[in-house]
């Protein structure tokens, strides 16, 4: 059900009480600078070097979840052709497809929470979320950078801190600290382009990009992620996880937890931000925060984007979604084509 302009006045007001709070006062343990680019590692290990080169020396090593600050991104030689970004950290030179562009940017905790509940995107490199709004309590999954939840409530920790209630259609009861979250006001759901309704996309698997159009006018353009190559039954023709044609958006959501695969080889990912279905097999457009490698297919079928560019889809396309609930599904014609090109 549609907010009235009472209450989205009412909970703008509410978010607008979250200020940034003094860094003294955070309640996580990383000491990571504020107001500089910082990067998160995304692979198990990666290397160093003194130059922007698979060539260069071995200057050190960083794991998986390391953030490093980013000096600047500078191009050389990169380890694979679609990619020759790197980024100079006072170590030295990472590769930009193994590391996450994230930011340090804590929060206060919204002043209160309307009934239908707001929505808080990560804006840390990473948390931690609990099974209790308790620091001791069981970890349930580590929270990045980027990602979207609705928060249903706000509750105090032992120490003093506050901890937000985040929902999760996987029926996972989770708490994580308030200053990691930023509130996403409900402005940041406002159409872009509301009265334009000859909008398409257009995605090349072949260059791995996306390109928005407004009539025969690009608007936008992307680096993608599309679904990963596979050779079909006779052993030469190869293919693509994502399904070429026209498709039109059915179902948009700020938020989706996407889990796929088995136990041994899949993925469990929350907070997945700024979703967009265009496919019956739940293939969609959305933003990604567990890899930075886009320009070559690599997904289980979906589109992945960065997630500033999965947010500006997210409101120019069609059908509009609401923040109250932050998702919709529409009935054939659908909303904004999709049009996905060999």
């Amino acid at each position: 059900m549609p907010l009235s302009r009472r209450s989205l006045l009412k909970l703008g007001g509410v978010l607008l009480a979250g200020a940034v709070i003094p860094r003294q006062q955070r309640q996580d343990a990383q000491d990571w600078p504020i107001g500089v680019p910082l990067g998160r590692v995304t692979e198990s290990r990666i290397r160093l070097y003194s130059r922007p080169r698979p060539d260069g020396n071995v200057v050190a090593f960083k794991y998986r979840d390391d953030v490093v600050v980013v000096v600047r991104a500078v191009v050389g030689l990169g380890f694979y052709p679609h990619n020759h970004l790197w980024f100079e950290t006072p170590e030295g030179y990472a590769y930009s497809s193994w590391v996450q562009p994230v930011r340090n940017a804590p929060n206060g905790a919204a002043a209160a929470i309307l009934p239908e509940g707001i929505y808080v995107e990560v804006s840390v490199p990473f948390t931690d979320a609990h099974a209790r709004p308790d620091p001791q309590s069981p970890i349930l999954y580590r929270l990045y950078y980027s990602t979207v939840y609705q928060a249903s409530g706000v509750a105090t920790a032992p120490d003093g801190s506050a901890w937000y209630r985040l929902n999760d259609e996987n029926v996972v009861a989770m708490y994580a600290p308030a200053q990691a979250c930023r509130p996403v006001a409900p402005e940041e759901f406002a159409p872009l382009a509301a009265g334009v309704n000859d909008k398409r996309i257009l995605v090349s698997l072949g260059q791995q990009t996306l390109a928005a159009y407004e009539g025969q006018t690009e608007v936008f353009r992307a680096p993608i992620a599309s679904g990963r190559d596979y050779f079909g039954p006779d052993g030469t023709t190869l293919g693509s996880l994502t399904p070429a044609g026209e498709h039109p958006l059915w179902s948009k959501r700020a938020s989706r937890h996407m889990t796929g695969g088995t136990p041994q080889n899949g993925y469990d990912l929350p907070g997945v931000p700024w979703v967009m279905y265009f496919s019956a097999n739940g293939a969609a457009l959305h933003g990604t925060y567990w890899h930075n490698d886009f320009g070559t297919p690599k997904s289980a079928g979906c589109i992945n984007l960065r997630p500033a560019d999965a947010r500006w889809l997210f409101r120019w396309t069609l059908p509009p979604v609401p923040y109250v609930p932050g998702y919709i599904t529409v009935e054939w014609p659908g909303g904004t084509r999709v049009v996905i090109q060999d």
